[in-house]
């Protein structure tokens, strides 16, 4: 159902910027130069399911779902493009762990599902074919992704603070398996300067992570960049 819906998104993202073509050449003063000028984005993503294989009977498929994202950018020329790029996503996963006696001989499976949580900033380098208002691109970056399986990894810790309004205050927190990878990307997609300071983008991004056991890794997304630039 969600993979769907994002199918329709982009479908009528593409359409209209199909239209945007004759309203750009229709009203000039409707560019101006990127050249000099800064931007920021918000940006829904979509993530697409991935099954990895750690082997040893241990794998983990985790299900297509949507991200958020915001982004900073400057663009050093009309072609040329800089951004540092903050994402989250949440999605749910299911995994078989394989497990073994006391020879270490392998003994089968064992399931488990939840639901993992990650983050990447990235550097991001843009490349627009075009000088005008309605450009494909090519986007190219490297980052670091932090991923948290939300499983506990040891038992809950209690801490507490005065408050000088409401006194002692005390919260439990609990230490949960998770790690950074290096990660890098490279993306295809069109861009659209709707006004002199409002533009979309949207973006097929492939971005690939060293994974350990399982390899260096490619997951497949999308994105769609909400732009304002000054």
């Amino acid at each position: 159902m969600v993979r769907s819906r994002w199918i329709t998104v982009i479908a009528g993202a593409l359409a209209l910027l199909s239209v945007s073509t004759f309203a750009a050449a229709a009203d000039p003063t409707s560019y101006r130069n990127r050249e000099g000028r800064y931007e920021i984005t918000l940006q829904p993503r979509y993530l697409a399911s991935k099954t990895l294989d750690f082997g040893g009977g241990t794998s983990i498929d985790t299900d297509s779902d949507l991200g958020f994202g915001m982004g900073f950018g400057y663009n050093f020329t009309n072609k040329f493009a800089l951004h540092l790029d903050w994402s989250w996503a949440s999605m749910n996963y299911n995994a078989k762990i394989g497990t073994a006696d006391a020879g270490g001989n392998p003994a089968g499976t064992t399931a488990a599902s939840g639901t993992l949580d990650s983050s990447t900033l990235a550097l991001n380098l843009s490349y627009y074919f075009l000088e005008g208002p309605l450009t494909p691109f090519v986007l190219g970056g490297i980052g670091w992704t932090w991923v948290d399986s939300n499983v506990p990894s040891g038992l809950p810790e209690t801490g507490c603070w005065w408050d000088p309004w409401y006194g002692y205050i005390c919260t439990s927190y609990q230490d949960t398996y998770a790690k950074d990878y290096f990660s890098y990307s490279l993306g295809l997609g069109g861009r659209w300067d709707v006004s002199p300071g409002f533009f979309l983008r949207g973006s097929v991004v492939m971005q690939w992570m060293d994974t350990g056991k399982a390899g260096t890794t490619g997951f497949p997304g999308g994105r769609l960049d909400i732009g304002f630039l000054f």
